[in-house]
């Protein structure tokens, strides 16, 4: 048999028998999680809860997601077909099921009780840390899902413990959004920089420094008002009012991401998967048509740090695979994937690969769209220079030389010669591109915006784009309050 397919067969099961660890239809139960007493330390839950998240995205929820959203592509036959249902649409309910159980049972129920812990201790910062993290998770489930439970969710009694709300409630989305707002604001008045209170050697993402995750929450706030403010246009105001306030993520520097590390067992596990099964040759996922032609319309030379060719490939010209088609014709370019010892920056996928949270990248073109759409001072010429600071950061992430990078600012139009929608556009697309490795991101970001066009896989389960997944089928059965399905092409409430 051919060594790619046997490649391929192996991976499509590790990826199945690895999604199916920890399925559990009691999905908010604390009783049955013996390594954690009520009495532990905030710290060593705090490592577990970040972990568990950032881990969830490299590897159960971020190749699903990102097929979907066509940021990359299941290549179709090249990829044995499995890796295309995803990208038609037909998620594995263990990808919904473990994403689920991920984001309540095993972190928001263990950041109640790791708040719990730091009150008791009178660690204030330690509370502010969990609190900005539970309202990141609470974002995160409502842009998969759009209504969830949040009112009644994870409603423990420690002197248990036990849960008092076994069939909680879903909650609006509008609701939901709100309540996150509600969370990093109550988060930021609580964080007393210089005051040694924090989680600092269980931090892995900031070690305790609260300046920066006072950014942080800043800049996750910035992003919560713009997932409102389609549906809500009265947001604008705090949109321009915070942009003026400023003291949010303002460099590479201070991007708030969750580190792995090129050392066995801790390696970035997305790459730790196609390293133990492919010898770290990506078989799998490939460039997407609609990411290629984005990159090469704007002549965008991070074209050739995203993608390389495929194994013994020998192309001359970058292209995508269609989104959903089962049967192409070879297409040689996947998802950059680092070879063994290699920790650069030149590629997407390494062993150190971080999960990143949120960028600086990411702040300045949310700062930019603010100016362009009129939501904060600046018009158009100041949001051309946030976009450029933003597009300079993402390129510099992806490894991009200097020289590439000045060369590329040079040709790019300015935003002042635009119309407006034409700016927004441009600076929506800059967005999209640079999400190519942080899936719900990216997915959110256009739906936001729906720029650049994307057209419906061939094959899809629904007649129009993916807009939500579905709820895991466990959480329907065992929840007599579970919301029904929405058809899956149905607009979130946010999604105007």
């Amino acid at each position: 048999m051919n060594n790619n397919i046997i490649y391929k067969l192996v991976f499509v099961c590790c990826l199945l028998v690895a999604m199916s660890c920890g399925k559990d239809s009691d999905f908010l139960d604390v009783n049955e999680d013996p390594n954690r007493s009520a009495s532990a330390e905030p710290g060593p839950i705090f490592t577990s809860v970040i972990t568990g998240y950032s881990t969830n995205r490299v590897i159960d929820l971020g190749p699903a997601v990102s097929t979907a959203g066509q940021m990359w592509s299941g290549g179709g036959s090249l990829g044995a077909g499995v890796f295309t249902n995803p990208e038609r649409y037909n998620f594995s309910v263990f990808t919904t099921g473990n994403t689920w159980r991920t984001y309540y049972r095993d972190i928001q129920k263990d950041l109640k009780l790791a708040i719990r812990n730091a009150e008791t201790a009178g660690l204030t910062n330690a509370i502010a840390q969990c609190e900005i993290f539970s309202a990141l998770t609470y974002w995160s489930v409502s842009m998969l899902w759009e209504d969830v439970p949040y009112t009644e969710a994870v409603d423990v009694d420690f002197s248990g413990p036990e849960i008092r709300s076994l069939n909680p409630s879903f909650d609006a989305q509008q609701t939901v959004l709100m309540g996150v707002l509600d969370i990093l604001d109550q988060a930021i008045a609580r964080i007393e920089v210089g005051v040694p209170t924090s989680i600092t050697t269980n931090d892995l993402i900031y070690g305790g420094d609260m300046e920066k995750w006072r950014k942080f929450a800043k800049s996750l706030k910035l992003r919560t008002l713009f997932t409102l403010v389609d549906a809500d246009p009265s947001i604008s105001d705090q949109i321009g009012a915070l942009v003026a306030e400023g003291d949010m993520i303002g460099a590479n520097s201070e991007t708030a991401e969750f580190p792995f590390f090129a050392t066995p067992g801790n390696r970035n596990p997305f790459w730790e998967t196609l390293n133990s099964f492919a010898g770290a040759q990506n078989f799998f996922y490939f460039a997407s048509e609609a990411m290629v032609e984005s990159l090469k319309r704007n002549a965008d030379p991070r074209l050739n740090t995203y993608f390389q060719p495929y194994p013994a490939g020998s192309p001359d010209e970058i292209v995508g695979a269609p989104a959903g088609v089962q049967n192409i014709g070879f297409n040689p370019w996947v998802l950059s994937t680092a070879p063994p010892g290699t920790n650069g920056v030149s590629e997407l996928v390494r062993p150190n690969s971080s999960d990143v949270l949120f960028s600086f990248a990411e702040q300045a073109l949310l700062e930019a769209e603010a100016m362009a759409r009129g939501f904060a001072a600046g018009g158009l010429a100041e949001a051309d220079v946030r976009m450029r600071a933003g597009i300079e950061a993402s390129m510099q992430n992806a490894g991009v030389s200097a020289a590439d990078i000045e060369s590329y600012m040079e040709q790019l139009p300015g935003l002042a010669g635009l119309s407006e929608a034409d700016a927004v556009n441009a600076i929506a697309e800059q967005q999209w591109v640079d999400q190519i490795i942080r899936p719900l991101e990216g997915w959110s970001t256009w739906r936001r915006h729906e720029y650049p066009a994307l057209t419906v896989p061939d094959g899809a389960a629904t007649t129009e784009l993916l807009r939500r997944l579905p709820y895991p089928p466990d959480e329907l059965a065992a929840n007599t309050n579970a919301k029904t399905d929405p058809p899956l092409d149905q607009k979130m409430w946010f999604d105007k």
